[in-house]
Order: structure tokens, then sequence, then C-alpha cells
């Protein structure tokens, strides 16, 4: 199975169209680290990718595949690093535009555009790893509310906040 990074790309012409073509992705330490960064990340600990990729039609393909990781975000109220296991599945589908488009309207919904003549399989595996982890992380005994400083009871309720 031929390896790929995540900042490989795939011309769609050398794809076999009669058979699936299968990818799987090999990293680095500098490529997590890479990760780790982009994101904003705790850490990066483990990713691994196999993606398959097959035409479906003239100008249109199929990348179907499976992501899983490991990876620390920090707490959004406490800061804590909290780990997540990732386990994703990965459905995208690629298609060829019109270069005249004065003739052919061409519409792009739940569909991405071959760029350059390649599908762009590091990031897809990226983006995949970044849409699969929690967007908003917190640890169970985080607070409901956080402030910080003092707070200015100024506003029309602030009588019966001084009840509580």
């Amino acid at each position: 199975m031929p390896q790929f990074s995540i900042t490989s790309e795939i011309n769609v012409d050398t794809l076999r169209p009669d058979s699936n073509n299968f990818y799987k992705l090999s990293t680095v330490s500098s490529d997590l680290l890479a990760l780790t960064e982009r994101f904003d990340w705790v850490s990066v600990d483990h990713l691994e990718c196999e993606l398959c990729i097959r035409v479906v039609t003239r100008d249109c393909w199929d990348v179907i595949g499976h992501i899983v990781g490991r990876i620390s975000q920090s707490c959004i109220v406490t800061g804590a690093p909290i780990a997540e296991n990732i386990d994703f599945q990965i459905e995208e589908r690629y298609v060829r535009t019109a270069k005249d488009t004065d003739q052919v309207k061409v519409g792009l919904d739940a569909v991405e555009p071959i760029k350059n003549g390649s599908i762009d399989i590091g990031e897809l595996a990226v983006q995949s790893l970044f849409l699969a982890a929690t967007a908003w992380p917190r640890v169970d005994e985080a607070p409901e509310c956080h402030s910080v400083g003092e707070q200015e009871l100024s506003h029309p309720f602030a009588a019966l906040s001084a009840l509580k």
C-alpha cells in the first residue's frame, strides 16, 4: 500500500480507473508537532489514516477511509490538558470543474473541487482529524461559570444578586 504524508497530493490522472487505489498515512514526529502548533493543541500523540480513492465517473472521484488518533487539548475553562481518542470515518467526493464556466454551471454542493489536477489527501486527513476533535473540550469538574477579577455589580439586578 503506497504511503502518503500530511503534505501529499495525488494526481488524479495517475489513478487506476478500474480498481480501488489504497493509501496509508505515514507520519514522523515533526508532522505531529506541526499539527499540534497548527491547531493550538497540547499534543498530537498518534495519527493513522488509510484512504481508498476510486474513480466514480469521468472527472469524479470518491475518497473513503478511516482516521485514528490520540490528541490532547486544553480545557476551555481551566486550561487542564484533556486527552481524546479520535476514530473517524472519512467520505469525500472530488470533481474536476469545467474550464469554461460561461457555458456550463457547476454546482459544488457537497463535493470538493480538484485543484491543479490533484487531490490533497494530506490536507484531507489533517482536516478530518480537526473535525473529529471535540470543539470545546471541558474537564468534568470545570465550573459552569468562570469570571476573572472583580465583577462590578452596577446592573439593574445587582441588588437581587446580592441576596443570593
